[in-house]
């Protein structure tokens, strides 16, 4: 593989108004492919990106570093389909990229849930924030929450999940309880649903 391509490549992004560092990565991460790949261009299939990438598995890179390198491959071959004209199809395909793990939500310190509890006057707003940080409901098994789901004396809750998801019983701190209570005490009279929280 002839480095004139990659070289041509880097000019058209310039071109484009990439960012120098991005155009030298691109340049790396294309080399890389390259000479793990040790064919001619016209060669190239989808099993060899295929092979690549469980190649770069293998090195147990991070799926963010595997999938950069896959969008500079597809970005170089789609130069050569499109604005060449020089290959038929682009060998990378949808299915290649690797699917990427959502991050943990970052814990709250103590400081942060004071000053989140201090700006909610609301008993309503108040429990319900309680109940996702105390016991991590989602806003929508929260919003679920019937009366007929609360355990007064085991101081739990029943989550119906429905939809193969499996129900669970969760226990409520002290201070989720209380105010659970006093927000029961205060709930509408007429309300004729089984719903616990009213708006």
């Amino acid at each position: 593989m002839s480095s004139t391509q990659i070289q041509w490549f880097c000019k058209h992004l310039q071109v484009r108004n990439y960012a120098q560092h991005t155009i030298e990565n691109y340049a790396l991460d294309l080399r890389l492919f390259f000479e793990a790949v040790d064919k001619r261009l016209k060669e190239i299939s989808w099993r060899d990106v295929d092979d690549f990438v469980h190649q770069q598995h293998g090195q147990d890179l991070a799926p963010t570093t595997i999938n950069r390198r896959l969008y500079a491959i597809k970005r170089f071959f789609d130069f050569l389909v499109v604005e060449q004209e020089q290959l038929p199809i682009n060998p990378v395909k949808p299915s290649h990229y690797l699917r990427q793990g959502k991050p943990l939500p970052k814990k709250l310190t103590q400081e942060q849930i004071k000053r989140l509890f201090w700006q909610i006057k609301n008993l309503m707003d108040h429990t319900l924030f309680l109940l996702m940080l105390r016991c991590g409901l989602r806003v929508s098994e929260v919003a679920r929450l019937k009366v007929s789901d609360i355990d007064w004396e085991q101081k739990s809750l029943f989550i119906e999940q429905g939809k193969g998801r499996k129900d669970r019983i969760v226990y409520l701190s002290q201070d989720a309880f209380g105010s659970l209570k006093e927000c029961f005490k205060r709930r509408p009279a007429s309300m004729a649903e089984d719903y616990f929280f009213w708006n």
